[in-house]
């Protein structure tokens, strides 16, 4: 299935010897959707569950229909964010080496390493793995509280627009495959045993799946009854 492509012409110059015509604000229009690999344009059009729409110019996937409602994006997003705040309060490993027990958080890893001398990786690496995940958590919840309430908070298409963007740098599944390759390479020198906040960082990295699978493309949808065509506040 394939959207309905939306065309839109501009003029580039004014006929010679009359004054251009003032150029109107620039309007927010939730209604359509652009596709991220080609900026094609097209109408949003409600998809059943199963359905995909894909773009017809370079055949990607802009939109999919899905059975879960907005109650279990709602749920899925607040056991994301009770996950996140476990993973970043507990250990994630227990090391043994010598005699001598040591227990690190992510947090306590990142401060570490910047005692360390390694600002530059240490700020990476909260980006990726606190900082973005917090914002897209954050966003989401901001957007989806008010929207259980059949309302709307003020700048909920800026909000949507920044989880789309925000979904991009958030690698806590990197993390995770950084941290298991750490861990099976320190095995061999001490004993390692991976603690609660590793397995909250994997049931995140599940939640955040699950979220990126469902899309962004229901809450416009659902957004959109809400207030059909209400401004921006």
């Amino acid at each position: 299935m394939a959207m309905r492509p939306e065309t839109a012409q501009t003029d580039a110059c004014a006929p010679a010897g009359r004054a251009p015509a003032a150029q109107a604000p620039m309007t927010a229009l939730p209604e359509l959707l652009t596709c991220e690999q080609c900026d094609a344009v097209y109408q949003r059009v409600r998809l059943s569950s199963g359905e995909q729409a894909r773009c017809h110019r370079c055949g990607s996937v802009i939109g999919r229909g899905h059975r879960i409602g907005l109650q279990g994006i709602a749920a899925l997003t607040v056991a994301a964010t009770v996950t996140f705040v476990i993973a970043l309060s507990q250990p994630v490993a227990h090391l043994h080496m010598g005699g001598v027990a040591n227990a690190t958080s992510l947090p306590q890893a990142l401060v570490d390493t910047w005692n360390a001398g390694e600002p530059w990786i240490a700020l990476l690496a909260a980006a990726v793995t606190v900082v973005f995940p917090a914002l897209l958590l954050g966003l989401r919840l901001y957007v989806l509280l008010p929207l259980l309430g059949r309302d709307l908070p003020p700048g909920w298409r800026l909000a949507l627009r920044g989880v789309q963007w925000a979904s991009r740098w958030s690698m806590v599944e990197v993390l995770m495959l950084s941290a298991m390759v750490a861990l099976v390479r320190l095995a061999g020198l001490a004993n390692v045993t991976p603690d609660a906040g590793l397995f909250a960082f994997g049931a995140l990295a599940i939640f955040l799946a699950a979220l990126e699978s469902a899309g962004l493309h229901r809450l416009w949808i659902l957004a959109g009854d809400v207030r059909p065509g209400d401004p921006d506040a």
